[in-house]
């Protein structure tokens, strides 16, 4: 990867519904060569699908939890999958991440309520592995401070 595949990438993740003659003029390449790299981009694995950036209040899905997980388990891939497995109803796991340090993953959830929420925890717990959970309920996301304009929600600014 160079620099200019670095820069149709970052274009990509601004907007992947641009079309390769938007890209080519904001890259200031030829859209044939925009569609070779953005080909080889895919076949390698470094774009790997395009998605939707969506408004989780429209969907119902309000509420965004955090849960840091501790496991038992000797193999945190399985207990990874089954928590991936698990049914949540009113949310959904959006991303499960192993992770470093005293806890052994992180769940991002999106929820309809606080119940929902209550439940999705009540549900991870039943995984054998698992010995404790910690929960950080989101106030807001970096997309939901962009679309408003406001840098921070108090009456100061903070640095990010």
């Amino acid at each position: 990867m160079d620099a200019m595949d670095r820069k149709i990438v970052s274009v990509l993740m601004d907007n992947g519904r641009l079309s390769h003659e938007q890209i080519a003029r904001e890259v200031h390449l030829s859209r044939p060569a925009v569609f070779e790299r953005i080909k080889r981009l895919e076949s390698h694995g470094v774009i790997r699908g395009y998605g939707a950036r969506v408004r989780w209040e429209a969907l119902g899905l309000p509420l965004t939890a955090f849960v840091w997980i501790r496991a038992a388990a000797t193999s945190g891939t399985d207990c990874a999958r089954q928590i991936a497995d698990l049914p949540f109803e009113g949310g959904l796991l959006e991303d499960l991440h192993r992770v470093t340090g005293e806890w052994c993953m992180v769940a991002k959830l999106r929820l309809a309520s606080p119940t929902a929420l209550q439940n999705a925890l009540d549900r991870i717990r039943t995984v054998p592995a698992i010995q404790s959970t910690m929960t950080t309920i989101a106030l807001s996301g970096l997309d939901e401070i962009r679309a408003t304009g406001s840098v921070a929600p108090l009456d100061r600014q903070v640095a990010i």
